[in-house]
């Protein structure tokens, strides 16, 4: 008589597929969780970079780069149009993009309209990209012809307020990086370590608009590289529609680099409250300083101004 051949049964091989399953389910929150991990360490990275770079360039300049320029487009013979990332090429091993680009001789204006140099404006350059982010590596350029230019994650802090065109060159922004800015770091009254350079930005809720370049672009009167180039902290952290929010993909929060080259991740849940001020492009400075002083601001509002003058405890940004 044959001897018969052990075998598994169909609830055995039902059993053993429901076991497979839950554990895989149980990893794979933990797989996730690590790859979010190496993604924020490589933003945390690319912020710590560009943070040093501003501090070689004050070394050089004896101020931090402008957030974007403005004059070249109101009718002036400087240059304008290009954007804080631009004038730190030399500091971040891009010297022969910059050497191209010509950011001291030509307006963005003029590359974008010369077939030989665009290409120039479309290399994706990894340093202003967060890996989590969704956003293309491309955006479209606002104005005729609508070519695109490369894309970024990173926008410079302008502060509080949203001044726009002509209004830049009037009246100076409370942040370290705005239109026509060029602040020393004796003007950062706050401290370097309590006071908002850089962030992160992308696309939120659907608004792709949210997506940043590195290049910039200086619309008519400037209010196009405003939005493309710098954010303020006049909208909460993570605002879904919000074209002037620090945002990001990272769970809970953004990555910031303060103008100390310092890099810190920053809770979406943190204090945020704007005082009853707007941040229009009537606004005015010196009402910012008034509500600090009367405690109606935020502890966010307070990281992204430079001369709000009030302590910030450290367990919000450390």
């Amino acid at each position: 008589m044959p001897s018969r051949r052990p075998a598994f049964t169909l609830v055995e091989v039902l059993v053993v597929i429901a076991i497979i399953g839950i554990l895989m389910a149980l990893l794979l929150p933990a797989v996730q969780s690590a790859r979010e991990s190496a993604r924020r360490l490589k933003c945390s990275n690319n912020l710590h970079q560009l943070g040093l770079a501003m501090h070689n360039y004050h070394g050089v300049f004896n101020s931090f780069p402008p957030g974007f320029m403005v004059r070249g487009h109101l009718g002036t013979n400087t240059p304008g149009g290009w954007a804080w990332g631009v004038f730190l090429m030399p500091y971040i091993e891009q010297s022969p993009l910059q050497d191209k680009l010509s950011p001291t001789k030509y307006t963005l204006e003029q590359v974008i309209n010369d077939p030989a140099l665009l290409p120039m404006l479309q290399t994706d350059l990894s340093v202003f990209r967060c890996p989590s982010s969704l956003i293309g590596p491309q955006r479209t350029h606002q104005g005729a012809p609508n070519p695109k230019v490369a894309s970024g994650n990173y926008t410079c802090c302008r502060g509080f307020y949203n001044f726009t065109g002509a209004t830049h060159l009037t009246k100076q922004n409370n942040g370290v990086l705005y239109g026509e800015s060029g602040i020393r770091m004796q003007h950062v009254y706050d401290g370097t370590g309590c006071t908002i350079a850089i962030g992160e930005r992308t696309a939120l809720g659907g608004n792709l608009g949210n997506d940043a370049s590195w290049p910039s672009w200086c619309g008519p009167g400037g209010g196009g590289a405003m939005n493309t180039v710098s954010s303020s902290v006049s909208d909460r952290l993570n605002h879904p529609t919000s074209m002037h929010a620090f945002s990001s993909q990272h769970p809970g929060g953004a990555v910031f680099c303060f103008a100390d080259a310092s890099v810190h991740f920053i809770s979406e849940g943190i204090q945020s409250n704007t005082g009853g001020l707007v941040a229009g492009n009537n606004g005015n400075p010196a009402d910012f300083l008034q509500a600090a002083e009367q405690g109606r601001l935020g502890i966010y509002q307070l990281l992204g101004v430079r001369n709000d003058k009030q302590s910030v405890p450290e367990e919000y940004f450390r």
